[in-house]
């Protein structure tokens, strides 16, 4: 008895040993030790967009930071549903991100009711990456060469026209939407599985036109297989400044799209404060800003709380934009 009563002590500091170690071993994943082990970064579009390319710059540059693998894949397809909905299923721990853009995240929630995840439940915003311009683009069998060309056509031929944009709900279908809401003319929406896939058929002449973003388009449209026929900023684009903007012929129009990473819900915050700071840190510095602006991306960078600011904006703006233009989910 007497030796069992000495036991007692070490065996309830063993005990206790064990439990803080499964405790410890239960723990989320903490800053100090992140990552260690590849990271993957979903992109909710195709090879060769713009957020394509973001995500592969910031990955390689991610990588070369933190010494480990951080690979992209793309999970293009259903306006970028199948991506966020794959990230609010993944594990919290900082190792599944998405690059996400405002299609999935503030304009089909306002579109579309039963999606498979709660945009403002399931999805952190991380750091905001970058925003990009569209351009009107047209193939050149059509004759077009500036949008009031186009509005023209349209209104002599309600419904004949078609466009094309990277998929339902879509940022480039929501800037066709504004324009005929402005012009009051109807033209066809053919969505695709992503921008690239759509633009392939404005080339071959299977489209008539579609919004698309700048730094892709530019090449077809110095080789002459694609017309620029306006831009959707506030200003002319950098890269493109003989195009009028839109908003030149039609006052107050203006659209675009924004994109940055987010993270499933209930990840740790030190691991998001990590993510951040460095995605943040690679996007702002001023040979990224360049680089990026060649390929029609500006570069942002804004902190967690600031990027989470700007989308629950944004959420409440196309709410306000879907009712009065009056999409609805095709």
């Amino acid at each position: 008895m007497r030796a069992h009563s000495l036991l007692k002590p070490f065996l309830a500091l063993w005990a206790g040993a064990l439990l803080a170690m499964g405790a410890q071993a239960q723990q989320p994943q903490q800053a100090g030790s992140y990552p260690s082990k590849p990271v993957h970064i979903t992109v909710a579009n195709t090879p060769g967009s713009s957020p394509d390319v973001l995500a592969r710059y910031l990955a390689q540059r991610l990588s070369e930071q933190w010494k480990q693998p951080v690979v992209v894949d793309n999970r293009a397809g259903a306006a970028g549903i199948l991506a966020a909905d794959g990230l609010a299923k993944a594990q919290p721990d900082g190792y599944s991100l998405l690059v996400g853009a405002d299609g999935p995240i503030t304009i089909l929630p306002n579109i579309q009711a039963g999606l498979p995840y709660d945009a403002r439940r399931d999805l952190v915003p991380v750091v905001s990456l970058g925003q990009i311009d569209f351009v009107l683009v047209a193939n050149p069998k059509t004759g077009f060469r500036t949008v009031a060309d186009f509005v023209r056509a349209a209104k002599a031929h309600p419904g004949h026209l078609n466009y094309a944009s990277a998929g339902n709900g879509s940022p480039q279908q929501l800037s066709m939407e504004l324009l005929k809401q402005k012009t009051g003319i109807y033209v066809t929406h053919i969505p695709y599985r992503g921008g690239p896939l759509g633009m392939q058929d404005v080339i071959a002449g299977q489209v008539d036109v579609m919004f698309i973003a700048v730094g892709p388009a530019l090449p077809h449209i110095r080789s002459g297989r694609l017309v620029a026929l306006g831009t959707s900023g506030e200003k002319r684009h950098a890269l493109l400044p003989e195009v009028p903007t839109v908003g030149e012929s039609y006052a107050g129009y203006r659209s675009g799209t924004w994109f940055g990473l987010f993270a499933p819900a209930r990840t740790p915050q030190p691991v998001l404060d990590a993510i951040a700071a460095e995605a943040g840190r690679i996007v702002q510095a001023p040979a990224a800003r360049a680089e990026l602006a060649l390929q029609g991306i500006e570069a942002t960078g804004h902190p967690q709380r600031q990027f989470q600011t700007q989308v629950n904006a944004e959420y409440a703006r196309y709410a306000q934009i879907v009712k009065a233009v009056g999409i609805k989910a095709e």
